[in-house]
This record gives structure tokens, sequence and C-alpha cells, in this order.
């Protein structure tokens, strides 16, 4: 309990300092760079207070730089600190409407270029998506996606939900597939447990030239691969990287 209280003030003073950089990044128009740092610094500081480490597989299956769309399983918040820390990539994330009320947050996300979706408007929300994916190949920035829809409780792949991929497939851009596993056993019940998070990458699929028709096999095709990356992590390796 004290190191959850630990990490509920060091979240909050965090989150306030690095939305400001953000926003203050944003009014003087700085590079998508910039935000990276940003990010990065940020997650770093609430990995360290909750005492996660994190190790990373498979990112030889990355091109630094390159404007994607990355698939994930989900588990706890610590997946998202972990790949704005261990992805030598520009990451932005889809987010529900109801963080886009969040003030001094919500701008910070805005000026970075996260992407609020209203998941019950589906016009909205391609409409979003077609204006994302045009910034995510101009600037090379790459989009995260947790098609289960909600983290899982007890470390189990999901159900993947169709609505990821109309998104990913309106961008053109290829998936890069990701299994992050140990987060699910470091929080929960008001708790914060010591521990680490693991990253596997994998091959990326490509998505030029699919269209709505094609939503469903690439669906199939990703989860396959993330789950199939799962197991992998859960086998053991020598060749990760700390963080």
């Amino acid at each position: 309990m004290i190191r959850a209280a630990w990490f509920s003030i060091v979240t909050v003073a965090a989150t306030a300092y690095y939305s400001t950089l953000a926003i203050v990044g944003g009014l003087r128009g700085v590079p998508h760079e910039y935000y990276d740092g940003v990010q990065r610094g940020w997650a770093r500081v609430l990995l360290r207070a909750a005492g996660v480490t994190v190790r990373a597989e498979g990112l030889e299956n990355i091109e630094a730089g390159q404007a994607a769309i990355l698939v994930s399983n989900h588990q706890s918040n610590f997946d998202i600190f972990s790949l704005f820390l261990t992805l030598p990539l520009s990451i932005r994330f889809v987010a529900k409407s109801e963080l886009a009320q969040i003030p001094v947050l919500a701008q910070a996300m805005r000026a970075a270029g996260h992407v609020f979706i209203d998941r019950t408007d589906r016009r909205g929300s391609a409409g979003a998506m077609r204006l994302a994916g045009d910034r995510l190949r101009v600037e090379k920035l790459c989009l995260g996606l947790f098609p289960e829809g909600t983290r899982s409780r007890d470390g189990q792949l999901g159900r993947f939900k169709k609505g990821s991929f109309a998104l990913a497939i309106e961008t053109q851009l290829p998936i890069i597939p990701i299994a992050v596993d140990g987060g699910w056993q470091l929080a929960g019940r008001g708790r914060i447990r010591p521990g680490e998070v693991r990253i596997l990458v994998g091959d990326q699929i490509p998505t030029l030239g699919k269209t709505a028709e094609d939503r469903d096999a690439v669906l199939a095709e990703v989860r396959a691969a993330v789950e199939g990356l799962l197991t992998s992590l859960r086998a053991g390796s020598e060749d990760s990287t700390p963080f």
C-alpha cells in the first residue's frame, strides 16, 4: 500500500510536469522528436517509482523512425510506459474520448499527436483515423492500438475487436505485432508490486492494398502473431535487452 501511495504521488507530479513540457512544446511548434523525449522521460520516472524493470526482444524487426501501426496485447498501464521506453519509434496512441475531458493531460496529448476517438461514432472515428494516417506518414509516427479493448486481469490473451483493424487498414501502414507480459502481476486491488515487464516484437504485417473486406483476415493474422509471440516470450530467452 505504501508503494501504491508513493506511485500515485509520483504519477500526479510527473504527469503534470511532463504534460506542461508537451504543451509548451506545442505552443513553440517543436518537431515531433521532442515529444518522444518527453514521453520516454515520463515513462522512465513512473516505471522507476513502481519498481518495474523492462526487457525487450525483437527490436531488430523495427526500422527506427518508421511509420507503422503497433498492435499489442494489454495487461496494465505499465504496457504503455514500457513501449514508450523501449521502442525506437515515435509512438502515439488511440485514446478513448473520455480522456479528452481531463485538463492539461488532454492538451498535452493533442499537442503530441495522440488520437481521441469516440467508439460510438464510427464515421467520426474513421475520419479521425484518416487524418491520423496522413500525419503518421508525413511525420513518421507510429500509432499504438490495444485491440482487446480492455486490460487482461489474468495475463491471458483476449478476443480482438474488429474496430481496431478497420482503423489500421484505413492508414495503409504496416502492422507491427507486439507481445507484452508481466504487467498483470504488478498492479491491482490498490497495490503496486515491483517486478519485470517483457516485450517481444514480431515481423511486420503489410496492410497496403487491403480494404474493409480484408478486415477479418488481417485480424486473424495479427492475433495469431501476437499469441505466438506471447507463447515464445513465456518460453524464455537470453537475448532480451534490459532498459
